[in-house]
């Protein structure tokens, strides 16, 4: 079925796609002279969400692509969204880091955990994408 939303990215002269995922998903970097480098994540229907840091734009992408996507908005500040919270504790501490900003050793004093479990869980979501991305 032909879809008749306009999916892909519009890029400027600074940005190119950085990584494609699966339902029409991208992770763009933008590397500007004046303004630095971010990445913006982009989805189809979706809130573009931009980042200063590579892993955690990587991360929510990834996150995004395990869970089947998910709605930032309306979740309010400190909200997860329901999609991440019913997916598990792994996904829960991928999107704390991506979305929050927080770092693993915030994260794992949250959910009572190590920050080496924390750094395994963000592992475990970007393989579980790796294989997604490989499958579609």
């Amino acid at each position: 079925m032909t879809s008749y939303l306009n999916t892909d990215p519009d890029l400027d002269e600074h940005e190119s796609i950085l990584q494609e995922y699966p339902a029409e998903v991208f992770l763009i970097e933008r590397d500007h002279p004046n303004e630095g480098r971010s990445f913006r994540f982009h989805a189809p229907v979706r809130e573009a969400v931009t980042f200063e840091d590579e892993d955690r734009a990587r991360l929510f992408a990834d996150l995004y692509t395990v869970v089947d996507g998910f709605r930032i908005g309306g979740v309010g500040e400190g909200g997860i969204p329901v999609n991440v919270a019913v997916a598990g504790t792994a996904e829960i501490a991928a999107y704390m880091y991506a979305a929050w900003g927080q770092t693993p050793t915030q994260i794992a004093q949250t959910i009572d955990s190590n920050r080496q479990n924390v750094l395994e869980y963000f592992e475990r979501v970007s393989s579980r994408a790796e294989k997604v991305i490989a499958e579609k």
